[in-house]
């Protein structure tokens, strides 16, 4: 059955010389992976756009239940990129947070409208002038930790000065382990989780600070999501913070 479906393009496998399959997280059906024919071939008519992480897409789809691999009839990009594919920091960040999301939403995960729509607009904000570009990774990690049901409780906890990261709860006493943030860290938490992504030129963070932060927010989706192994591109994008 011919189906129409928005997506989020996250990453992609080789399947032979000339195609691939790309793994898409799309609005109606979840995460999906799709064959894709002759992208590596000179006469590819625009499907390279399925190599680009976090490509937003329209798509025509015949979509099986019961099929691992789904297959596409016609494509369109949803949004042109103006920005994201020629400018270092936003394509790193953009290839880090789609890795983050290929790790995160597995295809056990069903349609969610609210997250699709969340991540369409904060990958539209990617592409365009916004200020404190180099805090954006920060808080839409802690923003999809709530669609995934580990977001911290923060209202209930507002004078506590450590998140213990093992348990997920905030706390007056310094845990005995050491998977905790520290007092500065947990108040860069809550200053995050208080702001939206037209605001974070307000979070003054130092190179230091925010590779440190970043590291604790990477090992609280460690902790709680089941398979969350290493991120390959974290190391890029520190090198476009020194």
């Amino acid at each position: 059955m011919l189906q129409t479906t928005r997506g989020i393009v996250l990453n992609y496998t080789r399947y032979g010389e000339t195609s691939v399959i790309s793994h898409i997280f799309t609005e109606e059906f979840g995460r999906q992976s799709y064959m894709i024919n002759g992208v590596k071939s000179r006469k590819n008519k625009g499907k390279n756009i399925f190599l680009q992480p976090l490509a937003l897409v329209d798509l025509e789809v015949y979509n099986k239940n019961k099929s691992q691999i789904q297959r596409i009839k016609d494509f369109k990009v949803n949004t042109p990129f103006f920005q994201i594919p020629f400018e270092p920091l936003r394509r790193s960040i953009a290839f880090f947070m789609a890795e983050v999301l290929s790790k995160s939403l597995t295809e056990e995960h069903k349609p969610h409208n609210n997250l699709f729509d969340f991540l369409h607009q904060s990958i539209e904000i990617l592409d365009s002038d916004i200020q404190g570009l180099e805090n954006y990774h920060l808080f839409l990690l802690l923003q999809l930790t709530k669609p995934l049901g580990f977001f911290p409780n923060i209202n209930n906890h507002i004078n506590s000065r450590y998140f213990d990261l093992n348990n997920g709860h905030f706390t007056d006493i310094e845990p005995s382990h050491k998977h905790y943030m520290n007092a500065w860290e947990t108040e860069i938490l809550k200053e995050i989780s208080q702001l939206g992504l037209t605001q974070l030129g307000e979070l003054k963070l130092n190179r230091e600070s925010r590779t440190q932060f970043l590291e604790k927010l990477l090992q609280y989706y460690n902790y709680h999501l089941h398979g969350f192994t290493k991120i390959k591109s974290l190391e890029i994008l520190k090198e476009l913070f020194e």
